[in-house]
């Protein structure tokens, strides 16, 4: 069985990837979205890369959120000497949002500046190069 420490170990190398693989979700619609300015794609079918990335990032990062909030208390348990390890999925489900508050999560994380960011910009520029 697990310790507060062992799932902590774990949770934040798991945390540390989700980052890494946000990273590479941008690079690649980066690559993706050029690839559709240089072949003279229409608006249209770079908003949708844009919006399909954008759309899995978001979930992602809201994942990365209810990791980063399990790491938390982890650390409050380990603060106070309680051991809840192994409990994560009975914790979540206890206090799971129903459909409007998961789907408010995926929204609230997709508009972080750190993730809206990048695809403002490929937006705007779509958009200037369809305008201009």
């Amino acid at each position: 069985m697990l310790t507060n420490q062992q799932e902590w170990l774990q949770l934040q190398q798991s945390y540390d990837q989700m980052e890494k693989h946000a990273l590479w979700l941008r690079l690649l619609c980066l690559t993706l979205w050029l690839w559709l300015v240089q072949t003279e794609s229409t608006v249209v079918l770079q908003a949708g890369l844009i919006g399909f990335c954008w759309l899995n990032e978001a979930l992602w990062k809201a994942q990365q959120d209810r990791a980063g909030a399990r790491l938390l208390a982890l650390e409050a348990a380990m603060r106070e000497g309680l051991e809840i390890a192994c409990q994560w999925q009975s914790s979540w489900q206890a206090q799971r949002p129903g459909i409007a508050g998961l789907i408010g999560g995926y929204i609230k994380a997709g508009l972080k500046p750190t993730v809206a960011v990048s695809y403002l910009i490929l937006t705007g520029a779509s958009l200037y190069r369809y305008l201009f």
